[in-house]
Order: structure tokens, then sequence, then C-alpha cells
């Protein structure tokens, strides 16, 4: 089975996290299709605006806000407040488990539209092609 790669947009926060790894899920109100085994490329917005490490989505879960809280959340990063005012008027959360946590050399933005004409930091993901892969692989050595 070949690799599945995706670009995802994660606050900056949150980002730091994720790579320090006091973070290991990573909530979405809703994610396309994505699988087990994808390596996302962590995103980390304004005003960091690059590329700073990837992850591998280890477990994707699906469910109410309250049995995702239940389950997951001393691995979340937040409170319990900041996750139901996340989560205000959702009927479900998503949690993707991450493991395999890379730090990675920054990929500005003038880079990622170097790779992909008009590139535009994604609201949920982007999916990547493997050879769009290979060249951050090529980018972002690890540091």
């Amino acid at each position: 089975m070949t690799q599945a790669d995706a670009i995802i947009s994660i606050r900056p926060e949150f980002a730091e996290a994720i790579l320090n790894r006091s973070k290991s899920v990573e909530l979405r109100r809703r994610i396309p299709a994505t699988n087990r085994g994808t390596r996302l490329w962590i995103y980390a917005t304004m005003p960091v605006g690059s590329i700073v490490g990837t992850a591998v989505v280890k477990e994707i879960a699906r469910g109410s806000p309250t049995a995702i809280w239940n389950a997951y959340k001393a691995h979340v990063g937040l409170n319990r407040t900041s996750f139901f005012d996340y989560y205000d008027g959702a009927d479900e959360a998503v949690a993707l488990v991450l493991g395999t946590v890379t730090r990675c050399s920054p990929i500005g933005i003038g880079q990622l539209r170097l790779l992909r004409s008009g590139f535009h930091p994604p609201q949920v993901l982007t999916r990547l092609t493997s050879q769009e892969a290979e060249w951050l692989s090529s980018l972002g050595e690890v540091a």
C-alpha cells in the first residue's frame, strides 16, 4: 500500500504541542475521508505560516463530543470548557490520534507555492501526490 500524504492546518500553539508530544490527538469538527497511516504535514498557521513537522494518523475516532472528551481528554491539549466551546452545536466530534511525530525544517508558504501554484493553507486537509510528498521530504530535513 502506498503512503498517503496530506497537509493539515493547525494553530501554532497546537502544532508545537504535537511536536513536543504534549498533545497526541488533533480535534476536528469535520474531516474528509482519510485513513489510518496517512502522513499529515503540519502547517502551523500565521504568524508561523510554515510546515513544521509531520505526524502519522494512528486512529480516527468519531463520536459525540462527550464520548470523545471522555476517551481522549488527557491528550487533546484543551481544558474541558475550551473543548466543549469548540464543539458547541456539533453532534459529532472527530479525533485524529497521532503517532510517529517528526519535527522538520520549516517549509514556508513561498516554497509551498512553488510546489503547487496558488497554494493556500487548507481549511481542513489538502491531499498531496506522491511527487509532492517527496519534494516536501527533500525540503523538510528532520531538525
